[in-house]
């Protein structure tokens, strides 16, 4: 394949993936086509089906992508924080404005989460993608901890899953009561957690 088509397919796909992401929050993954998706975008069936098979491996190359998005922010807020007067605060309130940027795809994750208790494809998608998932985001904060000077008191994967469920329920609150300040709930709450499940190091006697 010839580079310039390499780059168009590239960008075909990026923007079916913007559709899907607009298009499954919008609709649900569920009550959403193909059709709807390629409508969104601009696309025949023909470009979808030249890139994706189905629907749901249309969704697994979209979770690779904001997951990826999502780690890449993080990394690049911990560097950012590293030196403020108190980093786990800073770093806190860094968290709090990427998880709102990210309320679009949590929500559209969250209800696809939801599909999986009952399909079966959904189902196996979301395991192959749970071990992987789970690795990258337990070295995230391990790597997180060293940098802002804290040990975890707890294994960084079960940190990690109370985060997620933290983020998660806070994301499903706010698109039910969109008056709800969730903002300050969510600062409130990630500080307990993270506090709750780390020690700083002693202070020389």
């Amino acid at each position: 394949m010839s580079a310039p088509t390499t780059r168009r397919r590239a960008i075909t796909v990026e923007r079916l993936l913007d559709a899907a992401l607009e298009t499954f929050a919008e609709a649900g993954f569920a009550a959403a086509s193909v059709e709807d998706v390629c409508r969104r975008g601009g696309f025949t069936r023909g470009a979808f089906y030249s890139s994706f098979s189905t629907k749901h491996e249309l969704f697994a190359a979209l979770m690779t992508r904001e997951t990826a998005r999502d780690l890449a922010a993080a990394e690049r807020l911990v560097a950012e924080v590293s030196g403020a007067a108190d980093p786990l605060v800073a770093a806190i309130d860094r968290v709090g404005e990427l998880l709102a940027a990210s309320r679009t795809w949590t929500l559209v994750l969250t209800e696809y989460q939801l599909l999986a208790a009952r399909d079966a494809d959904a189902a196996a998608l979301l395991d192959r993608f749970a071990d992987g998932m789970a690795t990258q985001v337990a070295g995230l904060l391990s790597r997180a901890a060293g940098t802002l000077g804290l040990t975890l008191t707890v294994p960084v994967t079960d940190v990690a899953q109370a985060f997620l469920a933290l983020h998660h329920g806070l994301a499903l609150s706010a698109a039910c009561s969109p008056g709800v300040p969730t903002a300050s709930l969510e600062r409130t709450a990630l500080l307990a957690l993270v506090r709750g499940v780390t020690a700083s190091p002693a202070s020389p006697s």
